[in-house]
């Protein structure tokens, strides 16, 4: 079959332009018609700003999404990457504004929701890797806590092992003695 996955992306595309197409004008009459129409008397400058910015966010995003669809690229979100990350924001959008349309101003905190993820996926995938060279700084203090419980001897088994009057081995001892350097040859199992 030729090009039966460009045919498949492209009916994959327009299915979500549809989607996209019909969230956008059922969210925002949902939007405007609750809170703009029918309780106008709540209605504040400082809601009407943040319905417009996140609205605006949203629409940038659709425009780029369909400016790519029109290029032949998936706009589905389903692959990830930033494709992904913008379809999560228009939907983070969309269920922000039908909140805070229907219970109010508390709403608009689910919209947190979007730099709190930036901020972790910056500290999985630059932080973490690069700056602190794939160890923790966190987990240090949860293997301090969480180990030292479960042992009693500050969450190394063969720590408690001596503790308790139980011989080690040459070869346990050897391979604390490393841990205990951080010697990167040696793997700690953790539970």
């Amino acid at each position: 079959m030729a090009r039966g996955a460009s045919k498949k992306t492209s009916s994959a595309n327009a299915t979500q332009q549809a989607v996209f197409t019909y969230g956008f004008v059922g969210v925002n009459a949902f939007h405007v018609l609750l809170r703009f129409v029918l309780l106008r008397h709540r209605l504040t400058w400082g809601h009407a700003a943040k319905y417009a910015f996140t609205e605006a966010i949203a629409l940038l995003f659709w425009s780029q999404l369909l400016s790519a669809a029109r290029g032949g690229e998936d706009i589905t979100g389903a692959r990830g990457g930033l494709t992904g990350y913008m379809v999560d924001v228009i939907y983070v959008t969309w269920f922000t504004h039908f909140l805070t349309a229907w219970m109010g101003r508390w709403g608009w905190w689910v919209y947190a929701v979007i730099p709190m993820y930036a901020i972790y996926v910056a500290y999985q995938k630059v932080l973490l890797p690069y700056v602190f060279k794939g160890q923790s700084p966190f987990a240090a203090l949860s293997n301090l806590f969480s180990s030292s419980s479960r042992t009693g001897a500050g969450g190394n088994a063969a720590a408690a092992a001596a503790a308790q009057g139980q011989p080690t081995s040459k070869r346990q001892a050897k391979l604390q003695a490393r841990a205990d350097r951080g010697d990167p040859r040696v793997q700690v199992r953790r539970r």
